[in-house]
């Protein structure tokens, strides 16, 4: 049981009561005594004697310790010196992937106390790891030339209401569980399973966007070859153009190989003469700059989001589903979109065109 403040004061005040001085001129005192005269005084209390006796003991000591019969506030652990704060802060400076287990281990420092000093006196967080697109060495002086034809020909709102940036992507009926981040919270291992078929059922979406419309989606369902992508996709693009998309915007496609034959480049050419943005001509695309592409750092991750916020079951839902998303791309979302695309340029420059995303 738990005893008041009272209890503990009439427990220390009644054994020292109850003393008596012997023959050599020392008190002596008794825990019986006091026990006697505390059962007398809480009569309504169901206490065990030797429990209580054994509580007298603990709140005389405390109080000859203390002075208190109540207890003080805990000291906690001594406070960390500054060489163990500067210790720590070396090993992490040294391996900043290093975890707090390995770090307590080798520092000889209580996991909780790393924890603290990191956070508190460091300032130091843990941040994810995100994972991004290679670049080559080979790579930066292309995507500085690009994003520096661009700064001079294209960052114009005007000129981007009438040029297309296309690019395609794979939507899966059964979207995407990631098993690392996938949970589910049971007192006992349901042993849950997400069933993948062997063969994912699936379509492919091209797109091409200005700042003003969307064309698409044009959808496929096989690789797509050079002839597929001039007949399947070109030809029903162009078809959606207007006279002034085709005498002066311009139209930007990835390196795939499909789109870079030269038979494609020159029907492609037979329409917008030298305003294509491609790998294998003037202005070059640059390769591996999906941060540089509408659709791959905007569009397709906002439509796959809401694509999948609903279970589909069929093929057809899926299709339906992806039109639906399309139509609901606005001027205002896209005039966003190549807002961000003009910033992602000057950072692309400013980085020499290394990687920019930790400036965005």
């Amino acid at each position: 049981m738990g005893y008041t403040l009272e209890q503990n004061t009439f427990i220390v005040m009644s054994y020292y009561r109850n003393g008596t001085l012997n023959a050599d001129g020392e008190w002596v005192y008794s825990v019986q005594a006091c026990k006697d005269e505390y059962l007398a005084k809480f009569p309504e209390l169901n206490i065990e004697e030797q429990s209580l006796m054994t509580h007298i003991k603990r709140i005389v000591d405390r109080f000859n310790s203390t002075g208190n019969v109540s207890k003080g506030k805990s000291p906690g652990r001594p406070p960390v010196s500054e060489e163990v704060v500067e210790d720590l802060r070396e090993r992490m400076e040294q391996s900043p992937k290093k975890s707090l287990s390995k770090l307590s281990l080798q520092s000889g420092v209580p996991y909780t106390t790393c924890q603290k000093v990191l956070k508190r006196t460091l300032h130091m967080h843990p941040y994810k790891v995100s994972s991004i697109h290679e670049l080559k060495p080979a790579d930066y002086p292309r995507r500085v030339a690009y994003c520096e034809w661009f700064q001079n020909n294209m960052n114009n709102n005007r000129i981007l209401d009438l040029s297309f940036f296309s690019d395609e992507a794979w939507f899966h009926l059964n979207g995407y569980v990631n098993s690392q981040n996938y949970r589910v919270w049971s007192a006992e291992n349901p042993f849950v399973f997400e069933e993948r078929p062997l063969h994912s059922v699936k379509v492919g979406v091209w797109l091409a966007v200005s700042r003003r419309r969307v064309i698409g989606p044009i959808f496929f369902h096989n690789t797509i070859n050079s002839a597929r992508y001039r007949e399947q996709i070109l030809e029903v693009f162009l078809n959606h153009l207007d006279d002034e998309e085709l005498e002066f915007g311009y139209f930007q496609q990835d390196g795939a190989p499909a789109h870079k034959t030269m038979e494609n480049l020159r029907y492609l050419q037979e329409f917008y003469g030298d305003r294509i943005i491609s790998q294998n001509l003037n202005p070059e695309w640059p390769a591996r700059s999906p941060d540089l592409t509408p659709l791959d750092y905007s569009i397709f991750g906002w439509m796959k989001d809401n694509i999948y916020k609903h279970r589909l079951h069929t093929l057809e839902e899926l299709m339906d589903a992806i039109i639906h998303c399309c139509q609901n791309i606005d001027v205002v979302m896209l005039e966003n979109i190549f807002g961000n695309k003009k910033r992602r340029v000057a950072l692309c420059l400013q980085q020499n065109g290394e990687h920019f995303q930790h400036l965005l």
